[in-house]
């Protein structure tokens, strides 16, 4: 282990992590049947350093790379996919200070990492401007010597459990600002209202903006909206990230399908075994469902290799346009297929159990509630057909944040 000022880093794979990882897990599924939030698995993953992963060691951090992250994410997603998803937007926070390691600015906001600090988000907004557009009604205006946000953000996953948060604003000159403000500022409102059916903690509600005041160093970008987008990885790795999780969850489906079929003592009289774990029809179940799980983690893996190579080609911060495009096509293409057996699965689950698998106490339909929530995060008919478009035509990838 080693220390930083707020952080122990017990590292993925560990005995130690592990041991956290069965104590995260072990409250999982009560907290989604009562509806709580799971602050202090969070403050104790903080603790373990979870969040400086990615920090090299002069950074503080241990240095994971990039596919070892995303299987330690989906470590943490198997044991509570709730407390992996809060910490999305902050491991992309902390990549894209990475891109520009060597400047000032970034070792600040990285030395927070670093000190156990996370990052949440205030990006997207309700209302009639498409989603994926760089059109906000959140607006960043000069006053008091600095700058004024005012504004409502709504789908701020993790906000609620973050240190910092992450806001994108319209300037006076039409520009898109990128800032970061702490969550405690004055005028800064944190709305526990999201009500989703899956993911249902996450802190992903309403966030507001009351005049809060912004310092220039906080403002991290500002770029017209007519700028060419240069090639990035950032918005495949943040997709990835909620496949991540949802691999997580299938992992998890195994769990519980094996808890299921051990306590099980009986079975139907024209069964072909007496007991389900000798079944062989329940036997074969359960091991497609594994096997699924399996493919999961290692087309994410997979695809998380691919998002390294391109980040690894980076040069002032851009990528090979060739591998920035067939990272975005292999996790494109892990959405497709995940978002195809993943809820089969998750259903499948209750066949292991028959209708008792129903009861609330167990609350196994968590599964199938958190895993199709997160596929609605974005259509998988506009990612299909881009990849059949792309393989037909060359097509370009959409850059935004949203593909």
């Amino acid at each position: 282990m080693t220390s930083t000022d707020h952080v122990t880093t017990v590292l993925p794979g560990s005995a130690e992590f592990t041991a956290l990882l069965q104590q995260i897990g072990s409250g999982a599924r009560d907290r989604d049947l009562h509806d709580e939030n799971p602050f202090d698995q969070v403050a104790a993953l903080k603790r373990a350093g979870f969040g400086t992963l990615r920090l090299p060691g002069g950074l503080g951090g241990p240095g994971f790379t990039i596919p070892q992250l995303f299987s330690a994410v989906i470590d943490v997603a198997r044991a509570d996919p709730i407390v992996a998803h809060i910490f999305r937007t902050h491991f992309w926070f902390v990549e894209e200070r990475l891109r520009t390691a060597n400047t000032r600015v970034a070792q600040d906001w990285l030395g927070k990492v670093a000190a156990g600090r996370t990052f949440g988000n205030a990006f997207s907004e309700k209302g009639a401007n498409a989603v994926g557009s760089l059109v906000f009604n959140t607006r960043l205006l000069p006053g008091d010597g600095g700058y004024r946000l005012t504004g409502e953000k709504y789908y701020s996953t993790g906000t609620l459990f973050s240190d910092y948060l992450t806001v994108t604003a319209t300037t006076d000159h039409d520009s898109v600002a990128l800032v970061v403000v702490p969550a405690d500022r004055n005028g800064v409102r944190v709305i526990d209202d999201w009500d989703g059916f899956g993911q249902r903690r996450t802190g992903t509600g309403t966030t507001t903006f009351d005049e809060v005041a912004v310092s220039p160093d906080e403002i991290l970008s500002d770029t017209p909206y007519d700028a060419e987008a240069a090639p990035t990885v950032q918005y495949a790795a943040l997709q990835l990230y909620i496949h991540a999780v949802v691999a997580g969850i299938l992992e998890s489906v195994v769990d519980d399908g094996i808890a299921l079929l051990r306590s099980r003592e009986r079975s139907f009289s024209h069964a072909v075994a007496e007991r389900p774990t000798d079944d062989p029809l329940l036997q074969r179940q359960l091991g497609e469902l594994a096997s699924t799980a399996y493919i999961a983690r290692a087309a994410v893996l997979d695809a998380a290799a691919a998002i390294a190579e391109a980040t690894a080609s980076e040069h002032d911060g851009v990528p090979d346009a060739e591998l920035a495009a067939a990272a975005q096509l292999k996790v494109a293409k892990v959405k497709v297929h995940l978002d195809d057996v993943a809820p089969a699965a998750a259903t499948r689950l209750l066949e292991l159990g028959g209708a008792s698998a129903a009861s609330r106490r167990l609350n196994l339909d968590r599964h199938w509630r958190n895993i199709r929530t997160i596929t609605l995060h974005n259509p998988v008919a506009y990612k299909a057909r881009l990849i059949g478009q792309n393989l037909l035509h060359g097509t370009a990838i959409p850059a935004n944040a949203y593909f």
